[in-house]
């Protein structure tokens, strides 16, 4: 059962993070997003999804831990990294083709 409520949560948090991600994008249209500093413009929903992307992805693995075992920390990483870096990079490509 722990592992399906995780699931659900690992899910929940990748939904937000791929929203926060899409809303940075649609914040910063001419200005590409860096991947160790904050972007031009940050709008605090986005932000606020952010936090609770990576909750919920942490509140997911660890309840996955018991059944999953290391693979749990996979998880994590791949559901809170995937998303962002994915669209920024989409995002940067299409910036830079721009202009």
């Amino acid at each position: 059962m722990a592992v399906i409520f995780g699931t659900i949560l690992i899910l929940a948090g990748f939904a937000c993070g791929i929203v926060y991600a899409v809303w940075l994008a649609r914040a910063n249209p001419a200005a590409q997003i860096p991947l160790l500093r904050s972007a031009t413009s940050q709008p605090r929903a986005a932000t606020l999804l952010n936090i609770g992307a990576v909750a919920l992805v942490i509140w997911g693995a660890n309840l996955m831990t018991a059944d999953v075992g290391p693979w749990a920390f996979v998880l994590l990483i791949i559901a809170v990294l995937a998303p962002f870096n994915v669209i920024r990079f989409w995002h940067n490509a299409r910036v830079g083709a721009a202009g």
